[in-house]
């Protein structure tokens, strides 16, 4: 079954070469021109992707973007932000919605192209469902998604981390690590074990806040789960290691799966050391003081 793109520009010649594009990578494609168009559009057809120019008729195309990655139905929707502009605020906020950033330019194809291969391939990935297996939910009607739009247009996206480290101790450089755990039983245990080795920490339940609070606060290490809602391991994992400031941080992938493909991705990936659950701490803490001495005690 083809994977659906939607492209979003106001530039028409700009839409039908992407689109010809994308049809050639085997992808169904439609199409929109303005902010309310995307909205209208992602809730009508649910695609695997979205590809935005920031600058739209109608509405900031980054708060269009800022609204489907608050919104649990759309959230897992990758999204690639083409913009002809280079801010570094237009950058920040990308990062925050865990978005892909693509400067215009003659070339654009040639970055363009990997990302979507890599996303929508047959081989790779899925991303995580929109909705469980099986359960069939009507779209929101248009009135309702065209309400949401009114209220973000044009404003920031707002984090809410959850934060078990103190902010004051994340400002002043001291070693800590991010935990990103979806199950409440396992975060609270590895938390009592940092805990008892006199390591800070700071939890995130969800792979899209789990990253950005990598990217805002610079852990020493970071203890991820492969499952999780909101982007599975392997898509935060990608996401670390593309960014600069977070391609550094030690990575050590905690997962209940038993699939040797899987830890062959997330090593080749980068992630630094792989254990399976149930696990043994000592092997984890002993990964942890080799990987960023600086958590030794």
């Amino acid at each position: 079954m083809k994977k659906t793109i939607l492209i979003a520009d106001d530039h028409p010649d700009i839409v039908e070469i992407l689109q010809r594009r994308c049809q050639r990578l085997g992808l169904n494609v439609i199409t929109a021109s303005s902010a309310i168009e995307v909205v209208r559009a992602a809730s009508t057809h649910l695609p695997d992707a979205i590809m935005i120019d920031v600058n739209m008729p109608d509405g900031d195309g980054l708060s269009v973007c800022e609204m489907i990655a608050r919104h649990e139905r759309f959230q897992s929707i990758p999204v690639i932000v083409l913009t002809g502009e280079s801010s570094t605020e237009i950058m920040r906020r990308c990062h925050q919605m865990c978005a892909y950033y693509i400067p215009k330019s003659p070339d654009v194809w040639m970055h363009v192209e990997p990302v979507l291969c890599e996303l929508l391939s047959p081989e790779a990935d899925a991303p995580t469902p929109l909705q469980p297996a099986g359960q069939h939910e009507s779209p929101p009607d248009a009135i309702t998604m065209l309400d949401r739009l009114f209220a973000v247009l044009g404003t920031e996206a707002l984090d809410s981390p959850i934060v078990d480290l103190n902010a004051n101790e994340a400002n002043e450089k001291v070693p800590w690590v991010l935990t990103i755990e979806d199950d409440e039983d396992v975060a609270i245990a590895l938390r009592m074990r940092l805990k008892e080795l006199g390591i800070l920490s700071m939890h995130a339940m969800e792979g899209t806040s789990g990253y950005r609070n990598a990217f805002m606060s610079a852990p020493s290490a970071i203890l991820l789960d492969y499952e999780l809602p909101e982007g599975d391991g392997a898509y935060v994992l990608r996401r670390l290691k593309e960014t600069p400031s977070t391609a550094h941080i030690p990575v050590i992938v905690l997962t209940g799966r038993k699939e040797g493909y899987i830890r062959r991705q997330m090593l080749t990936m980068g992630a630094n050391a792989f254990f399976t659950k149930p696990f043994h701490w000592k092997q984890i803490q002993e990964a942890l003081e080799n990987l960023a001495p600086e958590l030794a005690s």
